[in-house]
């Protein structure tokens, strides 16, 4: 998977092109997810050092994490829009990423990783909720083949799944459109046995177009994106990986 700029169209502040390093170093700061139209910390990578040119070294990874941030700061927050418990049947269950997906290792050193989880982190204890959803983010990345999976939400007491799911894609795309790229139709696919809702689309960034699955039930809304500079999307095997990781991940409390 390449890379691209993670908070958004970039405003008056320095939101451009990423100093020179290597692609897949750690970046020079860690941060939360700034506030809306605050600076982003430089430096994001995704994966391991490996040989690739550099004008394909963070790009698309920037644009998925701007559009993370786009998701969460819609209305305030998306995924902060938790609401109290209203009936015994929400937050009933928790995620607990795998160690390994699909055969590849979860690498929690990924600055990519530590990125999201401190910034999802950051945004939902922000909140002015009674209580606070918990932050659940994580790479897989696939050297082998050049590919990678992202997981990025959260887990709580979820009263309208339906709505935050569709809250999350909205923003989403609208960071995501800012920045040139483009989606294709959302599909809905069957949740699993888990219940819920499953949506995935199309993430057409300018180096790679990438499958993006949102799942949401009364305990937890989470992203899935997967794909590659040199993988064609495929939604029903998106989808199918995404129920894969989710029966792993999601279990009772």
């Amino acid at each position: 998977m390449s890379d691209q700029n993670p908070f958004g169209a970039p405003p008056a502040q320095p939101y451009g092109p990423p100093p020179a390093q290597p692609y897949g170093a750690a970046p020079q700061q860690y941060g939360a997810v700034p506030p809306q139209g605050g600076p982003v910390p430089p430096g994001y990578a995704y994966g391991h050092p490996q040989p690739v040119p550099p004008a394909k070294s963070r790009r698309t990874l920037w644009i998925v994490l701007g559009c993370v941030a786009g998701a969460l700061l819609l209305g305030g927050g998306t995924l902060g829009w938790f609401l109290w418990d209203l009936a015994s049947r929400t937050g009933t269950h928790k995620v607990v990423l795998p160690q390994t997906f699909q055969g590849v290792e979860r690498d929690d050193d990924n600055p990519t990783a530590r990125t999201l989880q401190s910034g999802l982190a950051d945004v939902y204890s922000s909140g002015s909720n009674a209580w606070k959803p918990t932050a659940v983010a994580g790479v897989y990345p696939d050297q082998e083949h050049g590919t990678g999976v992202i997981v990025a939400g959260g887990y709580g007491k979820v009263v309208m799944p339906e709505s935050e799911l569709r809250k999350f894609l909205e923003g989403f795309e609208s960071s995501g459109k800012a920045q040139g790229t483009t989606f294709g139709p959302r599909r809905t696919f069957d949740p699993g046995p888990l219940g819920g809702y499953l949506t995935c689309e199309t993430m057409k960034a300018p180096e790679e177009t990438d499958s993006v699955c949102v799942w949401a039930d009364n305990s937890s809304v989470v992203m899935v994106l997967s794909g590659g500079p040199d993988v064609e999307p495929d939604l029903d095997r998106a989808a199918a990986a995404t129920r894969e990781l989710r029966a792993a991940a999601e279990v009772a409390k």
